[in-house]
């Protein structure tokens, strides 16, 4: 197997769903391998289900520019929840 091929099947099949697993659940409720499973498969519904309504509705083309540009989205706006999740918690520890 060649590096990108394996840096690809992480890319789509592992690292959206790892994100938002983190994003939706602590590390406290699921061990690591549930986080595997939830990731896995949060990735096989988020990635195609997302690219799929983006193009029945927006128009958008289905290709390999567009895709990582709708990975990329997923994984930062999963980011972005986490980052808000402990900005709120920092906050109210402070308070």
């Amino acid at each position: 197997m060649s590096i990108p091929i394996v840096a690809g099947v992480l890319l789509v099949l592992f690292v959206p769903g790892l994100a938002w697993t983190y994003a939706l659940f602590s590390n406290k409720e699921i061990d690591l391998t549930e986080r595997i499973a939830l990731a896995l498969g949060l990735s096989m519904a988020m990635v195609p289900l997302s690219l799929f309504y983006l193009h029945n509705l927006a128009g958008m083309r289905i290709d390999l520019a567009n895709s990582a540009y709708v990975i990329i989205l997923l994984t930062a706006a999963a980011l972005c929840v986490i980052l808000l999740k402990r900005y709120r918690t920092v906050c109210l520890r402070n308070n």
